[in-house]
């Protein structure tokens, strides 16, 4: 593999469930506990994959709606803190980091790059997450849904993770699964690397990400490439 070129000047922002860590089978997991208490049927992890990566209120709205189970507003409202205080005590009983993260990490650190994570998910379950499977130390910041006033795809989400580091939006790229980070980055005017063993409705291929990469050890060409 070529040798990368100097990253000190770039912020890599990484989506976290179903770019860095597969996270499906727990929240699926805390998902099927909840339609238990219900009396539905739990869904297998392939058929409810397509759910996860846009929220927890959004998981269990489609949720309950793929089980045919409607809810009212107000139930909406007081599940969501009942899903997240579930989640939390399985978060690592089942997730993984894809195969090759640590490795691309270490690439891209030893270039010099500055490392964020830049998640739609609540800032404190980030962090528990990243510390349980021993990922925390490579990334100089989080930055989670609550983090900031308007979370993806508001460019100002991914400007934090700049901003903390001390350079400028223009000096990052976002590496994702989704169209969220495609769409975060287009609006953001960054490179986009997607990955395509994540959580999304539709290919991301179709998204034309300025680069797509199938595994971790393809990263590091991928973000040189988007500097050329």
């Amino acid at each position: 593999m070529p040798a990368l070129p100097d990253l000190r000047d770039y912020c890599l922002a990484f989506d976290l469930d179903g770019t860095l860590v597969d996270t499906a089978p727990d929240i699926i997991g805390t998902l099927n506990d909840i339609l238990k208490e219900h009396g539905a049927e739990p869904f297998p992890h392939s058929a409810a994959r397509a759910l996860v990566g846009k929220g927890a209120r959004s998981l269990i709205q489609r949720g309950f709606a793929a089980a045919g189970l409607s809810l009212t507003p107000e139930q909406e409202d007081a599940m969501v803190p009942h899903f997240l205080a579930l989640y939390r005590e399985r978060i690592d009983h089942e997730s993984q980091p894809f195969d090759g993260v640590f490795e691309a990490l270490d690439m891209l650190r030893t270039a010099g790059a500055h490392l964020a994570v830049c998640t739609n998910k609540p800032y404190d379950l980030s962090v528990l997450l990243l510390t349980r499977l021993g990922m925390i130390e490579h990334f100089k910041t989080v930055v989670g849904a609550d983090s900031v006033a308007n979370k993806k795809p508001d460019p100002e989400h991914l400007k934090a993770c700049t901003d903390f580091v001390g350079l400028n939006l223009s000096q990052s790229m976002l590496i994702g699964d989704s169209e969220t980070d495609f769409l975060t980055a287009r609006n953001a005017g960054v490179p986009s690397i997607l990955v395509s063993f994540g959580y999304n409705d539709t290919p991301v291929a179709e998204l034309k990400p300025d680069r797509l990469i199938h595994h971790f050890r393809e990263l590091p060409e991928a973000v040189a490439a988007c500097l050329r």
